[in-house]
């Protein structure tokens, strides 16, 4: 499956314009997200822009370009409240409950550990011995039979568990095979919430006290909000200034452009075994038919924002340094360019640096609503 610069450098805006920067195909065309099923068997017929990178494309022309600088936005809201942070420590809590030990028979839910051997014709089979594991009833991490056959049990009993594997299981020597699990129940658990006390934050975190915890917490929730802002400030700024302009967009760009996507989404189906009809509903949530219209105007719509880019980084004399290609390389996790340009092409990793660059100019000279 192709991959994808990081939106908050490539694309530099909200997701329904996700720049699409991906890694080269084998035939060398990049891969990332667009529209129709008609245009694409025009595409193919045509052999226009199948091969060709969308980035090494002209966008389109820009016949009036917005105001770009003293751009007005609305800065979000940075504060973290105390219900945050307590909902965060909660959910630690949550996930980490205590086992108590119960002098019961054993119910759906409780955990019980047990010492196991599994045997086929009187003889223990490879994988079917454990000892000292915990395992919740009710889980279905066992072959059916085997966690309802603990159901009732206490506490030092042992209990013959004549099953049956599926047929369909994975071990061919096991699959459809008559079994006999002999348990030993070692204890029965219930699982109960744990106290939140420094113990506690001993034991689950890197931390030594609840207050140091929720401390570090909020100082998270703090960055990830002006993280969140920033990017917000990006988008608006940057979707503000396009949705203003008047472009006219390259066919040849938008049909590239909607070519790769396409191919993206048939790439993932290929890696998991389905059909692109699949892929396409599993994950965008579309009939093939909508996606095919939505992905068109997002291709149009990033042509219309790579113009756009163009444009401004022209009037600016905007140009794209190696400071710049740098920054998009460490900010996608690569020590140098070289490696980035090599899994990415040198068109993609210029174009994401230049969209920064010049995304980073407007949010310099705009100004914040009081």
């Amino acid at each position: 499956m192709k991959k994808s610069l990081k939106i908050c450098i490539c694309g530099l805006m909200a997701a329904v314009l996700v720049s699409g920067c991906s890694a080269k195909t084998e035939s060398g065309s990049a891969g990332t997200e667009s529209s129709s099923s008609e245009e694409t068997a025009t595409s193919a017929e045509s052999g226009s822009s199948a091969d060709v990178s969308s980035a090494s494309l002209n966008p389109g022309e820009v016949v009036t370009l917005a105001e770009y600088k003293g751009v007005s936005y609305k800065p979000a809201s940075e504060e973290i409240t105390d219900e945050e942070v307590d909902a965060e420590i909660q959910a630690l809590v949550a996930a980490n409950p205590t086992l108590k030990e119960v002098d019961r028979e054993a119910k759906a839910g409780d955990i019980v550990n047990i010492d196991y051997v599994g045997k086929k014709d009187g003889e223990a089979f490879e994988g079917g011995t454990d000892s000292g594991y915990d395992l919740t009833l009710g889980s279905g991490s066992f072959i059916d039979g085997f966690e309802d056959g603990l159901i009732g049990t206490k506490a030092g009993q042992k209990i013959d568990l004549n099953l049956t594997f599926p047929e369909q299981y994975f071990s061919e020597e096991l699959a459809g095979q008559d079994v006999v699990f002999e348990v030993t129940v070692n204890k029965v658990q219930e699982s109960v919430d744990s106290e939140l006390n420094d113990d506690f934050i001993k034991e689950n975190t890197s931390y030594a006290t609840v207050d140091e915890y929720r401390k570090a917490i909020r100082e998270d929730l703090e960055e990830m909000a002006r993280l969140e802002a920033e990017n917000q400030k990006m988008a608006d700024l940057l979707q503000k200034v396009v949705t203003d302009s008047e472009v006219n967009v390259s066919e040849e760009a938008v049909q590239a452009y909607y070519d790769e996507q396409y191919q993206s989404c048939e790439d993932m189906a290929q890696m998991y075994g389905v059909d692109t009809e699949t892929v396409i509903s599993s994950f965008f949530g579309m009939e093939t038919e909508e996606f095919e219209e939505w992905l068109m105007e997002m291709a149009k719509e990033e042509c219309r924002i790579r113009a756009v880019i163009n444009a401004i980084a022209e009037a600016e004399n905007l140009t794209v340094e190696d400071a710049d290609m740098q920054e998009v390389a460490l900010s996608n996790g690569y020590d140098n360019v070289a490696d980035l340009i090599e899994n990415y092409s040198e068109d993609i990793v210029h174009e994401s640096a230049l969209r920064m660059k010049v995304v980073n100019f407007i949010v310099d000279n705009a100004v914040a609503e009081s």
